[in-house]
């Protein structure tokens, strides 16, 4: 049994048959054309010509109805009615006729008539692949159905359905564990271990320590770790004295200048930094650079590499001058955890500091402020902003490209995302819907 569904005035959709025309002896069907909205309305249009050498009886009336069929599902569009001189007369002095009189003609007999039709309803999936006829029922008087006939117009390819634009919540951090690493370039007198504050550059270098270590609550910090390189110059044994005892003298003026436990500095050394002394080479422009390179490699005795290189003298005078200083340092990593901060408490600390916030405290601050809202988006950008390289983050920030219409910085988001995730296959095809219909 078929489904009917009888369906008035509503809808939109997308172009199939535009301008090709079909008819029979009684009717024409011109500029046949369908398109789906937005808001996924199926719309359906032509003209519909009446022939001026039509013949329609003055007692009768014809009734067009389009019909959208596939299987054992229907939909039944509004229909137009033309009548004949007296049924029309007889129809309208007994109240008969429909009272959309949009829909309602009277035959003019040799005359062309052009009839517009529009009619709209929801399209629904089963519409897809449908073929949409026109139905011709011509009635005698009362009302009973003298001849009813059918002529296809045209068959329906619905477009691909834009899905909802999806976001990914993140997952709330247990511990909001974080790790700053920098790198401190301390100069010392030659074989010293010492820290002068005011030798050479070390007033900048101290200030730039003491800077970072003030912006932590001493609570905050875990754990620092240091890691103390000496330069290759000298013999391999001293320089695991002087790296060893820099690193040293770097653990020492921190917990006298902020009071943090010496329990929590771990220091290590590396003698001779190799290879930051490869990577130098490997973006210079240095005289006898294939050499310097080959000597850096070996796998000899570092003290034998050293003497290797003082035969290029004029190139070892440059490597003395430019890489040594850059080759001690000591490198340290600050691990820290963060308060934790409420959706409210969060939409005023992202204002001066949002890098003291998750992912998750940003997101939900955002649901806070008002999905779509202009706050909504801001904190949604931010997120990304903080956490560049997190696929949650990029992923929400596409979504909120999406919805704001850039599908350019969408796509961009989308490479960071990660797509085994169904929001991120999800806003991916919304994409490419989006670039089928451009």
């Amino acid at each position: 049994m078929k489904n009917i569904f009888i369906v008035g005035f509503f809808l939109l959709f997308a172009s199939y048959l535009q301008g090709q025309t079909i008819s029979d002896k009684d009717v024409r069907a011109e500029n046949v054309s369908m398109q789906v909205s937005k808001d996924d309305a199926l719309h359906v249009e032509m003209n519909l010509i009446l022939p001026e050498d039509m013949k329609l009886e003055s007692n009768r009336a014809i009734t067009f109805t389009p019909i959208i069929r596939k299987g054992n599902n229907e939909v039944l569009l509004a229909p137009v009615t033309v009548y004949g001189r007296k049924r029309y007369i007889v129809s309208k002095r007994n109240g008969l006729i429909p009272p959309d009189e949009d829909r309602v003609y009277r035959h003019t007999n040799n005359k062309e008539q052009v009839i517009h039709y529009a009619a709209s309803i929801s399209s629904q999936a089963w519409m897809d692949g449908a073929d949409v006829i026109l139905q011709k029922d011509i009635c005698g008087c009362g009302n009973h159905s003298q001849e009813i006939t059918y002529m296809p117009l045209t068959g329906i390819e619905l477009p691909d359905k834009l899905p909802s634009i999806l976001y990914l919540a993140p997952k709330p951090e247990v511990i909001k564990r974080r790790v700053l690493k920098g790198q401190a370039y301390i100069d010392f007198p030659l074989n010293e271990t010492v820290i002068y504050p005011d030798f050479h550059r070390n007033a900048i270098e101290l200030a730039k320590i003491d800077s970072t270590l003030r912006g932590f609550e001493i609570s905050e910090i875990q754990s620092i770790a240091l890691h103390g390189y000496a330069s290759p110059e000298g013999t391999y044994k001293h320089n695991a004295f002087l790296a060893q005892g820099r690193t040293q003298a770097l653990k020492d003026y921190i917990i006298r200048k902020f009071g943090i436990s010496k329990s929590i500095i771990e220091t290590n050394s590396t003698p001779e930094d190799w290879d930051g002394f490869i990577k130098l080479a490997e973006i210079s422009q240095i005289k006898d650079r294939e050499r310097i390179l080959e000597i850096a490699r070996k796998d000899i005795d570092p003290d034998a590499k050293e003497a290797e290189l003082k035969r290029l003298t004029e190139a070892y005078q440059y490597i003395k001058i430019h890489w040594l200083p850059i080759l001690r340092h000591t490198d340290y990593e600050i691990e820290y955890h963060l308060p934790y901060y409420t959706p409210e408490e969060a939409r005023k600390v992202v204002k001066d500091n949002p890098s003291q916030l998750s992912l998750r405290e940003m997101y939900d601050a955002a649901l806070l402020a008002g999905k779509g809202s202009e706050e909504y988006y801001q904190l949604i950008e931010t997120a990304v902003l903080v956490y560049p390289d997190s696929p949650e983050a990029n992923l929400n920030a596409a979504a909120a490209s999406l919805e704001r219409g850039n599908i350019e910085a969408a796509e961009k988001y989308m490479e960071k995302a990660d797509m085994s995730t169904p929001e991120a296959k999800n806003n991916m095809k919304y994409i490419n819907i989006l670039k089928e219909k451009q």
